[in-house]
């Protein structure tokens, strides 16, 4: 394992230098037709999707996530309970995202950093690509341990975005997924390192209205393949929704099998399925705030 860490580090290296060499050339030139907003935020529904927001802005987003829709009348389906999630991105750079999120969800917090490889135009290039890494510590695991902090506490995540704005009003993206567990919970029956591979979509209806979708099928747990339509170990991650944009906030409303909203819950751990009515409803409201 620290021979795969080593030489994951060593990848993110190297794309770094390759990000300030390329972007920079990127955001210098004029001549060339780039592709912009391929997604409306930066998020799909629970996906990263390739969007970023610009140097010096904050991208603050509130999560929120209710009950089951087959919980009953007497939980009003769902809308009794809820999770929520809060969560901060700043653009270092307009290619450069650092993030940092709370999930009342396992209590589990969050840093991340999204770079912008290639932006879809450049070179005649026919794809944005990004790439985004997240490490998650579960605070609650403190509770029940004699240390306050443990390398057990913590797991990872690595994407690699991939998007194509088809036309001015579908985009679709790709997001191979890699997931690593310091220590596996037994009430999951998963491996430390677990390969997912993420698949959305947005359709615009109008300049505010847009409709998105994703599906996220687990394909590897450990070294045994998953095919992703009979997989009968794990439950895969789907969700539906739309997009509202309202002045300076784009309200996203859906529903989605999975209750957690960080990366690792949402990929690995969705524990309802859309057949029983697990079914949550749930919104992201994203609002920007520039400092320049």
């Amino acid at each position: 394992m620290k021979k795969f860490l080593l030489l994951l580090c060593s990848i993110c290296v190297s794309i770094s230098t390759y990000c300030q060499s390329s972007l920079l050339d990127l955001i210098d030139s004029e001549e060339e037709n780039l592709t912009y907003a391929t997604f409306k935020t930066t998020k799909i529904i629970n996906l990263q999707s390739v969007e970023q927001p610009a140097e010096k802005e904050l991208d603050f987003i509130v999560s929120h996530r209710f009950g089951t829709i087959n919980s009953g009348i007497e939980n009003l389906y769902g809308l009794d309970y809820g999770n929520i999630r809060m969560s901060f991105n700043y653009g270092l750079k307009d290619y450069i995202t650092l993030g940092l999120a709370r999930s009342s969800s396992q209590k589990v917090i969050d840093f991340s950093v999204k770079t912008k490889l290639i932006n879809q135009g450049k070179n005649n290039f026919p794809l944005t690509v990004s790439v985004y890494s997240s490490v998650f510590y579960d605070t609650l695991s403190s509770i029940f341990a004699e240390e306050d902090l443990s390398s057990n506490d913590f797991s990872y995540c690595y994407q690699l975005l991939i998007a194509r704005k088809m036309n001015s009003k579908l985009s679709i993206q790709i997001s191979p997924t890699l997931t690593h567990y310091n220590y596996v919970s037994p009430f999951f029956d998963l491996n430390d390192n677990m390969i997912a591979l993420g698949l959305g979509g947005r359709y615009k209806v109008n300049n505010s209205v847009s409709i998105n979708s994703e599906w996220i099928p687990i394909i590897s747990s450990g070294t045994n393949m998953i095919h992703p339509f009979e997989n009968k170990d794990y439950i895969n991650s789907f969700s539906l929704g739309c997009d509202i944009e309202t002045g300076g906030h784009v309200f996203q409303l859906f529903v989605s099998n999975s209750t957690s909203m960080f990366e690792r819950g949402f990929v690995n751990e969705t524990m309802e399925r859309w057949e029983n009515g697990g079914v949550h409803f749930g919104f992201n409201i994203s609002r920007v705030f520039n400092f320049k």
